[in-house]
């Protein structure tokens, strides 16, 4: 009688462990899941961040702001001192 006492809380004791650890594995699942669709975020903006960059870089936009706010204008061709390194 004992003995069967004993299997029986083994064998619930091993039932509860089975159910948490499924559990366990679907929360730690879905947390994956919420990692990956935030890594997809972050990586969305990293190219909209790019892509924000190279337009504020790009050559022509500094051209026409340093001519619009500077009032800076290219040298003439001869003024243009070239040194060798």
């Amino acid at each position: 009688m004992r003995f069967l006492l004993m299997l029986l809380a083994v064998a619930l004791a091993s039932a509860l462990g089975v159910v948490y650890t499924k559990y366990r594995s679907r929360m730690l699942f879905a947390e994956v899941q919420r990692l990956e669709q935030e890594l997809n975020a972050y990586d969305e903006e990293w190219g909209r961040l790019q892509l924000e960059q190279n337009t504020w870089a790009e050559h022509s936009r500094i051209e026409r702001l340093a001519h619009g706010r500077l009032g800076m204008l290219l040298p003439a061709r001869e003024s243009i001192i070239y040194i060798k390194p």
